[in-house]
């Protein structure tokens, strides 16, 4: 047989894997009052359908997260930020209260309050998985509710758990076989802003927390075998306050930008925008950048003659092709061409509130794996979501289609995505530590100081050059083109600091 004809029959068995391997782990998605399923099958349209015929109480709202079965797509299982739920409808074994007693009975129907409040990744390939959920714990509560809503309006959450459910047990519905098992205690987290982007060998899990008023973010790895807690990256700008009940973080869809948004101020002041470089070799940001964006009317002429601003940001998603982020406000849909040197031009309207025709307020945002980006909302009386059908489109051209997404035989009142991430992305490789050789001490060129340093490290006779940071095994820590390399937030040790062929050992004390 001939070579070409060997690598064609190669090519085609490769195709046809990968097109018959895709991960289904994202096929149904679970949303507002009843349990909405909204089931992709291929790039037309979802089909919307429901479990709980008879069940209000908005029990799936902007804190719900949702997994299926990578191979097949059949939902599993189901979580409103409380409480998690079986295939059926029902709650699962063991998942009838996943956070304190005080937060879980405050509201009537227990459920998450804010975006992003719970999520779910596999444990391996076994049919275990973690469910994270952040929330108050029962003396965060207690001080908060005995200071009628804290001090200076600031109400973080402080606790952050894991637990783990087995889809094995109850003949395929499952059960919660570990449970409260605590990640973050006794710190300031923000209520929004958790997500996890695959890790480059394409089996393990980064998990990104926001911390509260503060620019620090709080990452975790995630394995088969356990969770573990790696950094608290920090950053000068953007600073976000203490409004948190609105926001969202996300990943683009090559894994290599982060981008966070919460706060802001209906006086006009505006919420902040970070987005930063992300390495899913070693879960490190870097190159954080603050995007101020735009503040508008809000459409309603009584809120703009008295001062109200449209300016609270509520959703964030990356198109498919990284070209573009786009920012969900209240009332406003924005395009941002984030790589292009002009600001003005950057920047979108994809579209403006329309109080008459719409009578709802926009929320967060998630890409399906349709590639189309789907957009929530809070309340109002129109049982449809709005669509953008070609988000790698720059201008009118990305299709923001009105209405498309029909809840109308529901009570749909309040349906927005559920948090998840893309189960999609592949390897990124290669991915391991240098070799011993690679990290041969050489002092021609390089130099760096002071060392030993406990804040900062500058590196002379490079400038603009790549510099990277690695730790004894050889792993990759940060890579920067600056002159300097800020590592007050890394263990005291032994590092290396590499450019192009040069090396130099530096101690973090």
């Amino acid at each position: 047989m001939k070579k070409g004809i060997i690598i064609s029959i190669f090519v085609s068995l490769f195709f046809t894997f990968n097109i018959f391997s895709q991960n289904k782990s994202g096929n149904v998605w679970v949303t507002g009052n009843g349990a909405i399923l909204i089931t992709f099958n291929d790039t037309s349209k979802p089909v919307t359908s429901q479990i709980f015929q008879n069940f209000s109480g908005g029990i799936f709202d902007v804190a719900s997260s949702v997994i299926c079965d990578s191979v097949t797509g059949a939902l599993l299982a189901m979580c409103n930020g409380y409480v998690l739920f079986d295939s059926a409808g029902n709650i699962m074994e063991g998942g009838d209260s996943l956070v304190p007693s005080k937060v879980f009975h405050h509201n009537a129907y227990p459920m998450g309050i804010a975006t992003q409040g719970s999520i779910i990744l596999p444990k391996g390939s076994g049919g275990l998985y973690y469910v994270i959920t952040p929330s108050l714990s029962d003396s965060a509560y207690t001080f908060y509710v005995t200071n009628q809503g804290g001090v200076g309006g600031k109400v973080p959450f402080d606790l952050l758990q894991y637990h783990i459910i087995d889809m094995n047990a109850n003949t395929g519905l499952g059960k919660v076989i570990q449970k409260d098992i605590p990640l973050l205690t006794n710190v300031e987290m923000a209520k929004v802003g958790m997500m996890a982007c695959r890790h480059a060998n394409g089996y393990d899990w980064w998990l990104l927390k926001q911390a509260l008023d503060t620019n620090m973010i709080y990452t975790f790895l995630i394995t088969n075998d356990t969770i573990e807690f790696k950094y608290l990256q920090g950053f000068a700008e953007p600073h976000f306050g203490y409004s948190d009940l609105v926001g969202q973080s996300c990943f683009s869809s090559d894994g290599s930008k982060y981008a966070f948004a919460t706060g802001g101020s209906n006086s006009g002041m505006g919420a902040q925008l970070g987005i930063a470089d992300f390495d899913r070799c070693t879960g490190l940001l870097s190159n954080m950048k603050s995007i101020n964006v735009p503040i508008d009317s809000t459409g309603y002429w009584y809120w703009d003659s008295i001062g109200i601003r449209d300016s609270l940001i509520l959703g964030l998603c990356f198109s498919p092709n990284d070209s573009f982020l786009y920012i969900n406000k209240f009332m406003h849909t924005y395009q941002y061409e984030y790589n292009i040197p002009d600001s003005i031009q950057a920047w979108y309207e994809v579209h403006r509130y329309d109080t008459v025709a719409e009578y709802a307020l926009f929320g967060q945002m998630q890409k399906g794996i349709d590639n189309r980006i789907y957009i929530g909302k809070y309340s109002g009386y129109q049982l449809f979501n709005n669509v953008i059908n070609k988000p790698n489109i720059k201008g009118a051209g990305c299709d923001f289609c009105q209405f498309c997404l029909d809840f109308s035989a529901f009570n749909g009142a309040s349906t927005s995505p559920p948090n998840m991430p893309d189960f999609n992305l592949g390897p990124l490789l290669p991915c391991w530590p240098l070799e011993n050789s690679q990290l041969a001490v050489g002092c021609k060129q390089l130099e760096v100081y002071p060392n030993p340093s406990s804040t900062i490290f500058y590196i002379k006779n490079v400038n603009g050059k790549k510099k990277e940071l690695y730790n004894v095994l050889g792993e990759l820590l940060f890579s920067t083109k600056a002159d300097e390399i800020n590592v007050k937030y890394f263990a005291k040790g032994m590092y290396y600091i590499r450019c192009e062929n040069e090396s130099k050992k530096v101690i973090i004390e």
